[in-house]
C-alpha cells in the first residue's frame, strides 16, 4: 500500500510525532464500541452522578444537553461553568435510587447543607414537570435484585 504524499498545508501524522518525539497510541489501547451506545436521555432528566471532581461522591444530575451518545450533566444547585459530558452508557451515570439500593446516600445539592435522604430525594429528583431518567438507559434496574428478595446488592460507589 502506497502511502499518500502529504500536501502543502496538510497535517502530517508521521512528521509531527518525529519532530515531538512522540509516539502514536497504538490501535490496541481503544475499546471504543463500533456501535455508540443508544441515548434515550432527554434534557430536564434527573440522575445520579458521581462529581466529577470529587468521584467519591454521588450527587443529583440533570441532563441539560444531548450530543449524539453523550449526556451533558449539571449537578443540581450548581452553575453551567461545572457542566460534564458522559456517554450514555457510562458506569458514573446511574437512575434514582441507585444510592439507596446500594446503601449509599446522595451527596445534597450545592447549596443545600442537609443530606438528601430517601423520602426527600423523590421530591428532589422528580420534582413535578420533570422525568427521571430512564433506568434502562444507564444502569438496567434488573442488575439489582427487588427489594425485599433477601439478596445483598454489590456494594456502589455511593458515598457514605
Amino acid at each position: 500500500m502506497r502511502k499518500p504524499v502529504p500536501q502543502k498545508g496538510h497535517f502530517s501524522w508521521e512528521k509531527y510525532l518525529k519532530e515531538t518525539g512522540a509516539t502514536a497510541a497504538p490501535a490496541s489501547c481503544f475499546r471504543q464500541s463500533a456501535t455508540p451506545p443508544l441515548n434515550e436521555f432527554k434534557a430536564g432528566m434527573k440522575l445520579e452522578a458521581l462529581d466529577p471532581r470529587n468521584t467519591t461522591s454521588t450527587c443529583i444530575a440533570t441532563v441539560v444537553g444531548l450530543t449524539g451518545a453523550r449526556l451533558r450533566l449539571r449537578l443540581d444547585g450548581s452553575d453551567n461553568k461545572n457542566d460534564f459530558w458522559r456517554l450514555a452508557d457510562s458506569s458514573e451515570i446511574h437512575p434514582i435510587g441507585h444510592c439507596e439500593k446500594n446503601g449509599g446516600m446522595l451527596q445534597p445539592p450545592l447549596g443545600n447543607h442537609t443530606r438528601v435522604h430517601s423520602r426527600q430525594r423523590e421530591s428532589r429528583c422528580s420534582p413535578s414537570g420533570v422525568a427521571p431518567a430512564p433506568s434502562s438507559s444507564a444502569l438496567s434496574a434488573s442488575v439489582f435484585p427487588p427489594q425485599g428478595s433477601g439478596s445483598t446488592p454489590p456494594p456502589g460507589p455511593c458515598s457514605s
